[in-house]
């Protein structure tokens, strides 16, 4: 009896494991890909990705995330926009069983200013906390939208990085900026299409979005939203600054198991009804150890 709970315990760790990279994806929309070589930009200065925001406005929206009906993630984001400035900001924190299992919470901070209908962060911060130990990893960037540098702090290693190789920086964006750019792009054209490519400090990737029409999403006790709401599916393609042992770990191995099951991770977007902002009402990952949702469960916009 003894050895049988022994393997029921390991099947459970190895089940909450892989579970939990599934949380972070939905949480934080990063990724962790495959080596890849360099490839042409996608073109940030695409009119349809023009930031239009006339009046400033804030965004607090609040997201659950269930895994198997049960409860396992709280994330919220907040976005500040104005006509000449953003600011944003996405919280995480894993609940329930699995933040029993894995102690996990994370902020992540983005401001910058619109240039002629182009966004250029200023500053980009990331900060995680996993079972006490603390990682950040902050970008500067230029006037410009150059990346000037990245710092990362992990325990007491502190590593800086200056001259960064351009292939993995020229025309990126951090990872919440690529967000607020993909938003953008979804609110000018009512669809949401395109690659949106980011810079986490390490390595480069494209979030690319394929249309998936539209629907109607029912009222529900879990969602604040209902009404019609773009379908997209999102997948994450590696550019460069990866190894080879990414493949098996983070976003990437939640993409490969979704792949499988020839059910790609979806998005829903939708528009506000205050400020006309597009934002995430939904999102939903079939994974080998069951669906994981997220839902829009509260919010303002004023």
């Amino acid at each position: 009896m003894k050895q049988k709970m022994s393997h029921m315990e390991r099947k459970l760790k190895q089940g909450s494991y892989a579970l939990f990279a599934v949380l972070l994806a939905v949480a934080s929309v990063a990724a962790t890909p495959a080596n890849a070589s360099f490839e042409k930009s996608p073109n940030l200065h695409d009119t349809s990705l023009r930031y239009t925001v006339d009046q400033k406005h804030k965004l607090a929206l609040q997201y659950d995330v269930y895994a198997g009906g049960f409860k396992a993630l709280d994330a919220k984001l907040v976005m500040d926009l104005d006509k000449k400035a953003y600011d944003m900001k996405l919280q995480a924190e894993t609940e329930g069983f699995i933040g029993t299992l894995f102690p996990w919470n994370a902020s992540y901070n983005t401001s910058g200013h619109a240039e002629k209908g182009l966004l250029i962060p200023t500053v980009y911060t990331e900060r995680s906390t996993w079972r006490g130990s603390e990682k950040i990893t902050e970008m500067d960037y230029g006037p410009n939208g150059k990346v000037l540098k990245s710092t990362t702090q992990d325990g007491d290693k502190t590593t800086v990085e200056r001259d960064i190789n351009k292939v993995l920086t020229d025309n990126t964006l951090d990872l919440l900026t690529g967000t607020l750019v993909m938003l953008q792009s979804a609110k000018n054209t009512n669809q949401c299409t395109g690659k949106f490519p980011v810079f986490d400090g390490k390595r480069r990737f494209n979030i690319t979005l394929k249309d998936d029409g539209t629907e109607v999403l029912a009222p529900s006790s879990y969602s604040k939203f209902e009404g019609k709401a773009m379908r997209c599916t999102l997948t994450v393609e590696p550019v460069a600054g990866f190894q080879p042992k990414d493949q098996k770990r983070g976003w990437m191995a939640v993409q490969n198991h979704t792949e499988e099951r020839h059910k790609l991770p979806t998005i829903w977007l939708a528009r506000m009804k205050d400020s006309g902002q597009v934002v995430p009402v939904r999102m939903e990952i079939a994974s080998a150890y069951g669906s994981v949702v997220a839902h829009l469960s509260g919010g303002t916009d004023n």
